[in-house]
């Protein structure tokens, strides 16, 4: 599955997909995520994110996040909007990569949780495009929240999920 028509941030200097791929092979899937690089500057023109549970369906979400947010005046988070997002069939499973903006920053740590708190409540406050559960545009409610990350039964709003966790 492809992401040319999901409407993402064009970026002409990324490389192709297979480069990519390729790229965060030899970084090695142990790790979530990886800066790509311009390859005669050497500067970060985007930041990769792959693995299994990755999904087209989560880079559409982000970049949902990312524009809403972009577009409230007060907002002091900045989610990075996407450019690309693809899966690949590897031997043991399906890889996910989103290839979004990199947002220069440090790495949070337990001194950051207030601010931390607060990013989580202006995320919160983000009215979804619909009250359907699951990513923006459709896919699957997938979360640790769930046995096995995949709910078993199919909610059609968080009331049917309130409904059915209290039965």
């Amino acid at each position: 599955m492809t992401s040319s028509n999901y409407g993402f941030l064009h970026n002409e200097t990324l490389p192709s997909e297979d480069a990519i791929v390729a790229h965060c092979r030899q970084v090695g899937f142990k790790v979530t995520g990886a800066p790509l690089l311009d390859a005669s500057s050497k500067a970060i023109i985007a930041w990769v994110k792959f693995g299994p549970n990755v999904t087209v369906h989560e880079a559409r979400t982000q970049d949902y996040a990312a524009n809403a947010l972009a577009s409230t005046p007060d907002s002091d988070v900045r989610v990075p909007r996407v450019f690309h997002a693809f899966t690949r069939k590897h031997p043991a499973c399906t890889i996910g990569f989103i290839v979004m903006q990199h947002i220069e920053g440090a790495d949070c740590d337990s001194g950051d949780v207030d601010l931390m708190a607060k990013a989580v409540q202006k995320l919160i406050g983000v009215r979804a495009p619909s009250l359907t559960l699951g990513h923006v545009g459709g896919g699957a409610v997938v979360h640790s929240f769930f046995l096995d990350w995949i709910p078993v039964a199919d909610y059609k709003s968080v009331e049917d999920l309130d409904v059915m966790s209290t039965t």
